[in-house]
């Protein structure tokens, strides 16, 4: 896993944490969302298993999927964080 960006901007690769059983994953993403502003962008590197709970969880805590492109398995998505 990695994290960098800059104001209103960040990245991250959850690429190593897929396990179906306790998603850490989602908890990165969580806890990266938490210290950042509404309306902030965080990309995000997943696999393809990764993008389908991804985007599922973010519809349910009111995040905003701006985008998802596929690469040969590796997915990066655009997630707006919510209010909420």
């Amino acid at each position: 896993m990695s994290s960098s960006g800059e104001s209103g901007l960040r990245t991250l690769d959850v690429t190593a944490l897929f396990n179906p059983v306790d998603c850490q994953s989602l908890g990165i993403i969580r806890t990266t969302l938490s210290s950042m502003n509404t309306g902030d962008v965080l990309v995000i590197s997943s696999n393809r298993f990764q993008k389908r709970e991804i985007e599922s969880w973010s519809r349910k805590f009111g995040h905003r999927l701006l985008s998802a492109d596929d690469v040969d398995g590796r997915v990066v998505l655009r997630l707006e964080k919510g209010s909420r």
